[in-house]
């Protein structure tokens, strides 16, 4: 690989880092001898275009990057917040489907170097985008030796996202959400059932998992899902609207 860039390429590299916020002829000032284009180069480079020039390793010290970013973003937004629920965000926050909504976001897809097959598989695309972001965030903090390089374009992405987060119940946990509710109030837990494959009629077969939330006697909510996880979660988010629609009509 040589150790210069081609034009074009350096301009869409600017480019992209225009789009982040970053001013490429501060970048150049930074070290005595320039700031490293080839890493932010290498960076996007999927594994699946070469072996030897990709940004496998880059990835692997991002993954750090990003953890402490985000680590320091959570710890200054929203330090009133017990550990229990810092540690819950940043699960979310670090989650390959954020990191891919965020690519989305800068257009990252338009300037990563993959190979046809990889960047026709759908299936692979949000976990290639995240890597990409990842080992973005490693060039660029290494390239600096400065998280400032990083947070200042992904602290806004992250409060978007934390504060859609905070919206809802338990994160996103109806299971814990409904289980605190009926704590809260009645004492108790609610009870999931399994439904029998040969109660299901119609299209009720279209997932295999279908399960029902009983509390006081009485079903408050039916999920389906592709495991019994999901089934229940579907089947507590239900619950959980129609207890706090009870209990709102209900005089205290």
């Amino acid at each position: 690989m040589s150790s210069t860039i081609d034009p074009r390429r350096h301009r869409e590299l600017a480019r992209l880092l225009a789009q982040l916020g970053l001013d490429s002829s501060q970048l150049d000032k930074i070290a005595p001898l320039g700031f490293n284009w080839l890493l932010v180069d290498r960076a996007l480079v999927h594994p699946s275009f070469s072996n030897t020039y990709n940004n496998d390793q880059l990835e692997f010290v991002g993954d750090s990057v990003l953890r402490l970013s985000v680590s320091l973003f959570l710890q200054e937004r929203y330090g009133d917040r017990s550990v229990g629920e810092l540690a819950a965000l940043r699960s979310h926050l670090v989650s390959d489907q954020t990191l891919a909504k965020i690519a989305g976001a800068y257009d990252l897809q338009k300037y990563v170097v993959v190979s046809n097959a990889a960047r026709n598989d759908s299936q692979a695309l949000r976990s290639l985008l995240a890597d990409a972001l990842e080992a973005l965030m490693a060039a660029l903090y290494i390239a600096t030796q400065d998280l400032a390089y990083v947070r200042k374009w992904l602290d806004p992405q992250m409060q978007n996202f934390a504060e859609a987060l905070l919206a809802i119940p338990a994160l996103g946990n109806y299971k814990v959400a409904l289980q605190e509710l009926t704590q809260g109030v009645w004492k108790r837990l609610p009870e999931y059932r399994n439904l029998p494959k040969d109660l299901l009629t119609g299209d009720d077969n279209s997932l295999p998992f279908h399960v029902e939330v009983w509390f006081n006697d009485r079903c408050w909510g039916q999920g389906q899902g592709k495991s019994i996880k999901a089934a229940q979660q579907a089947a507590a988010a239900i619950a959980l609207e129609e207890m706090q629609k009870f209990l709102a009509a209900t005089p205290q």
